[in-house]
């Protein structure tokens, strides 16, 4: 990258600080003073100084594509990309979320996450002492603490036994290692934990707080590893894949044996964060705008995730939760009996959908994303970049779907992002044909929503008449993800304004 003294943002891309020959690091000028600039300064020192990764995988802008003899394609974008590597992880920490980091050993996975720690303002040796390390032998005492012996020889009553918690659950900056090696009971209570904040031992609770969870993981199939249990898995928020190193900085190591020194040794002050910051941050990312049109994109998205036509004859259950309690799986009823096309329709490529908590995630990150690039309010590029890493443990794909073996598609079982990121632009394709008639819905349950109190029965009829007009219209129309989410919000709609008109009449008679 070329040197400009006077251009301040190449300075801000060469990094806000740089290390001599015996790593001595030496600050640039900040581009600002605000918590963001600070946030951002913090990302460019981790990217140039102290995670070594080239690849540049959060990209916006336009792209210009060049293309090999065999196919392959290498995109160049005209705005500002960035390392998801080094990227997620940042807003996990600003955001108090909880990020798995995936990929073999050595690639940095807790290298990045003790940086997190370092970067909340804990010392170095907290950090260390603090990481929780999964192997088949840790017991919930060995995660959570145990009852001092004395009180368990003098105690008559539960209430009387005093535990003794392990420090790093009261830290801001919680690391799990391995956190596919715990044993099964284990995990439950580390779910616990997790999920609800708190842990329970002999009538005695511990909360965990605001705090941010970076959890690792190498290979399912390493020695000692457990299966992870469902629920625990669904309180992660995002995944963080970690990636090869790239032999042309091989410069950089070599630096950093001559030097007897690591980065983590010399995080400048400048991108250390005091708690008060943090809460900063993290409140200036919740007042970030979500703006409803690009709100409406990511329902559209989510929410045909979860329809199947052939789950159920019940209207209201044609969603693959009926499957799964069924014992039963898409691959085996997503057949020829289902008219809709497998190649448009995303139903046929996931095995499940999401949760309530998978859609506040995605707002969630998609506003700290938003925030780090400067802007005030999210963009649909914002949640195109965000939405794969956050869906991609939580989504489960359909092999056997026929989308699948059409060319060029049977590579993206192998790469999540990349699949998940695919629908999201078929998706995006499809929704300004249906767009109309969402922002019809959103009308009508908008004027629900202003309440019933004051209008008669006259006025409820004529409501009540407009949505079953919709209703009919739509029924005529092919039952897709989109209309089937329509359907039953227009029918929840419609039941509204049945029994308010039922107990207007009876408040009469």
């Amino acid at each position: 990258m070329a040197k400009d003294s006077g251009n301040p943002l190449l300075n801000l891309l060469s990094g806000r600080a740089k290390a001599d020959a015996g790593l001595q690091v030496h600050l640039s000028e900040r581009d600002g003073r605000s918590l963001h600039d600070k946030m951002r300064q913090a990302y460019w020192w981790i990217t140039n100084n102290a995670v070594i990764c080239p690849y540049y995988d959060i990209e916006f802008g336009q792209n210009s594509a060049l293309k090999n003899a065999a196919g392959d394609r290498l995109y160049l974008h005209d705005d500002m990309s960035y390392s998801s590597f080094v990227l997620i992880p940042l807003l996990t920490l600003f955001t108090c979320r909880r990020a798995l980091m995936v990929g073999g050993p050595g690639r940095g996975k807790t290298t990045s996450a003790v940086l997190m720690g370092l970067i909340s303002g804990m010392s170095r040796e907290t950090v260390r002492r603090s990481i929780l390390r999964g192997h088949p032998q840790l017991t919930i005492s060995d995660m959570l603490g145990a009852p001092l012996p004395s009180d368990m020889l003098k105690a008559e009553e539960m209430s009387e036994i005093k535990v003794s918690w392990r420090k790093w659950i009261g830290e801001r900056v919680k690391i799990i290692d391995e956190y596919n090696r715990i044993p099964t009971k284990t995990q439950s209570a580390l779910l616990s934990l997790m999920g609800d904040g708190y842990a329970e031992m002999y009538d005695q609770y511990v909360y965990a707080g605001k705090s941010s969870w970076f959890l690792t993981a190498n290979d399912d199939a390493g020695g000692g590893t457990f299966q992870v249990i469902e629920a625990l898995k669904d309180r992660i928020d995002v995944v963080v894949r970690a990636v090869p190193f790239n032999s042309a900085f091989i410069h950089s190591l070599l630096q950093r044996i001559e030097a007897d020194k690591n980065p983590e040794d010399l995080i400048p002050s400048e991108v250390i964060f005091t708690p008060a910051e943090l809460e900063a941050i993290f409140a200036e990312i919740l007042k970030i705008d979500f703006p409803r049109p690009v709100l409406d994109r990511l329902a559209y998205f989510l929410g045909q995730l979860d329809f199947c036509r052939m789950a159920s004859p019940q209207f209201e259950y044609k969603n693959k939760d009926t499957l799964k309690l069924a014992g039963g799986s898409v691959s085996k009823v997503c057949t020829e009996q289902c008219p809709l096309d497998k190649r448009v329709h995303l139903c046929t490529q996931t095995e499940n959908g999401v949760s309530a908590r998978a859609f506040q995630t995605c707002m969630h990150f998609a506003k700290a994303l938003a925030y780090f690039r400067g802007h005030g309010a999210v963009g649909e590029d914002d949640l195109r970049q965000i939405v794969p890493w956050v869906l991609h443990e939580k989504l489960v794909p359909n092999p056997r779907s026929p989308f699948f073996e059409s060319k060029g598609a049977e590579g993206l079982l192998q790469d999540r992002v990349a699949w998940i990121r695919g629908m999201w632009d078929i998706a995006m394709s499809q929704f300004p044909r249906h767009e109309k008639t969402r922002a019809d819905v959103t009308a009508l349950r908008a004027e629900l929503d202003r309440g019933l109190e004051g209008v008669n029965l006259k006025t409820a009829q004529a409501r009540m008449g407009a949505v079953g007009a919709l209703i009919q219209t739509l029924m005529k129309s092919e039952l897709s993800g989109p209309v089937w989410e329509d359907l039953i919000h227009l029918k929840s709609i419609y039941s509204r304004y049945r029994n308010y008109t039922e107990w207007l009449k009876r408040s009469k008679a």
